[in-house]
């Protein structure tokens, strides 16, 4: 909610603090204060207690920042001595909390219950109990909506190849022998997108052909039966309801064959993709053999035949960055703003990603934060209903409509000139992309190139970001590999973000506001007009935000772009 200006006037902030520990729900607050819910009449009592908390929350400009935003609290807690309820085996560590904020004035609020404004939301994180110059009722801790909170991985046990999940594999391996023991313990790819798809440059320098046979992702025996030109195998392909009709599977000496994907459910109930090899028996047989070492491996190819695991959720493909997003959340046990993100999904699902995944110990937001939200125009943060995206200012600049409009005052005041902020000039990026695991490279690049004067070059390009950064501070490049990008207009669209993002350095001014403007939020794109700066309706993106001295402090960053956000004169 926004406070209005009359609504402030003459009041003081106070904060509330919102527990729920062992199931039961606790208030305090800065000021004694009785909330009425307007709904059910009910009164909430807010006991006091609360000291003036320490917020402090930043962006990383782009991607996933979560870990570094926190609130400290000091709390009284009457009637609770908080060692004795240690000695007893309790404590408020990941208790959920919820920091928010009203207006008071004489002791009184005309503020209801649900009018508060939500600060800070998580769970309460490194407690310290019986300080000896406080009560016994006192504890200090912080609040943080942190990943690192609750580690779920990627991949569950029902992708782990073993005899509980495939019944009969064990006795399988017995009677043919070391064709089955191969894949026990492996674990059953987790394989999204159109992956094996690359483009391979053609004999004239502005073509290039799609190559559609790579191989990209493991296949495993699960079953063999009969022996000699009579053996039929079955290989696992992936986990889950595949988009790919066919598959084309390679072995070690080069042959392959193509045939149907069908699916069955494991003992745990888990869907899985499979096809099956028979001499006379495929659509398509290309020398394959199906061997019988111990050290023989077989790969799939996609390209051809379409994409891995379709999306649970929504029934379609999740290489969109948007269901990606989505789909690591839910796997994630993460509380996130759904809303936030479905609104998001005709941009986000622009961007293209393709890969598998197989190893266990790999956690789904660790994953997502190196190889998927880093390369979204997007900045991720805790809000009021959890995790939710931003669009950034850098991409979305000539498009996005303010949050809000403020007129510096002395309320909202400017406190230092414009400044560099921490992003060094970049205008030459690389990227390498369409990773195979089997030869442990990269197949394909494309290159924004300042300096690139070559007829028309499918993977060479100019970007006028890129031309102006080269001409103010020369040559400033970087090499990035991509491994789950498989799609050309997804690098290209990476490489221009980066450009974007770094091309022309970023420059950013500090404000302290009147406790009214809590509102805002981090990530929030204002229209902000000053006359000092000589700025008029200038967007800017806030990238800081703190409380200190009865004030919040604000980092306003303003895209030093005058292509993209015309100045005009005060």
């Amino acid at each position: 909610m926004m406070i209005h200006p009359d609504d402030a006037s003459g009041g003081e902030i106070c904060f509330l603090l919102d527990v729920n520990w062992l199931g039961m729900e606790y208030r305090f607050s800065t000021v004694p204060i009785d909330l009425i819910d307007a709904q059910t009449n009910q009164t909430f009592r807010y006991n006091g207690g609360l000291g003036d908390p320490s917020v402090d929350q930043q962006t990383e400009f782009v991607g996933f920042n979560i870990d570094a935003n926190s609130v400290s609290l000091d709390l009284t807690w009457n009637d609770i001595d908080w060692i004795a309820e240690w000695k007893q085996g309790r404590s408020l560590d990941l208790a959920d909390a919820e920091l928010s904020m009203i207006i008071v004035k004489d002791g009184s609020t005309l503020f209801k219950y649900e009018d508060r404004v939500q600060l800070f939301t998580g769970k309460v994180k490194d407690p310290i109990i019986g300080t000896p110059t406080k009560p016994t009722g006192n504890i200090i801790f912080s609040i943080e909506n942190s990943t690192n909170l609750i580690q779920k991985k990627l991949l569950d046990n029902s992708f782990e190849i073993d005899p509980f999940v495939f019944p009969g594999l064990d006795q399988r391996a017995a009677t043919l022998g070391k064709i089955i023991d191969v894949p026990v313990g492996q674990y059953v790819p987790f394989v999204f997108g159109q992956v094996g798809k690359w483009p391979l440059r053609s004999s004239g320098s502005a073509r290039f052909e799609t190559i559609s046979e790579a191989k990209v992702t493991p296949a495993y025996i699960i079953d063999a039966t009969g022996s000699g030109a009579a053996i039929e195998i079955t290989l696992i392909i992936a986990m889950g309801e595949v988009g790919a009709s066919r598959i084309r599977i390679f072995d070690d000496a080069g042959g392959n064959f193509v045939n149907n994907v069908s699916t069955a459910l494991n003992a745990d109930g888990h869907r899985y993709a499979f096809t099956t090899y028979k001499l006379g028996h495929v659509i398509e047989d290309n020398s394959f053999v199906p061997g019988l070492d111990e050290d023989q491996t077989f790969w799939c190819s996609w390209g051809e035949f379409g994409e891995g695991i379709q999306d649970p959720l929504t029934g379609q493909s999740l290489s969109g960055g948007g269901n990606l997003s989505i789909f690591c959340l839910e796997r994630s046990g993460l509380e996130y703003n759904r809303e936030a993100w479905i609104g998001l999904l005709p941009v986000l699902n622009r961007y293209k990603f393709a890969g598998f995944m197989n190893d266990p110990s790999v956690l789904v937001m660790d994953w997502y934060r190196q190889n998927i939200a880093k390369n979204l125009p997007i900045e991720v943060f805790p809000g009021e209903k959890g995790i939710e995206p931003r669009l950034n200012l850098y991409f979305t600049q000539d498009q996005i409509r303010p949050q809000h409009h403020i007129l510096e005052s002395g309320m909202f005041e400017v406190q230092t000139g414009l400044q560099p902020l921490p992003v060094d000039p970049i205008n030459k990026v690389t990227i390498k992309y369409c990773y195979t695991a089997r030869l442990d490279h990269y197949l394909a690049s494309i290159c924004i190139d300042p300096e690139h004067t070559g007829n028309q070059d499918p993977f060479v390009q100019r970007d006028p970001v890129s031309d102006l950064s080269f001409s103010r501070f020369g040559l400033r490049e970087v090499v990035m590999e991509l491994p789950f990008v498989w799609d050309l207009h997804t690098a290209y669209r990476i490489a221009r973000d980066r450009i974007r993002i770094s091309g022309l350095g970023a420059f950013g001014v500090e404000v302290f506001a009147f406790p009214q403007f809590g509102y805002l939020q981090i990530g929030d794109v204002i229209s902000f007009t000053s006359t000092n700066l000589q700025l008029d309706a200038h967007k800017c993106q806030i990238v800081g935000k703190s409380w200190s001295g009865g004030k919040w402090r604000f980092v306003l960053h303003m895209e030093e772009n005058t292509m993209v956000n015309a100045r005009q004169l005060a």
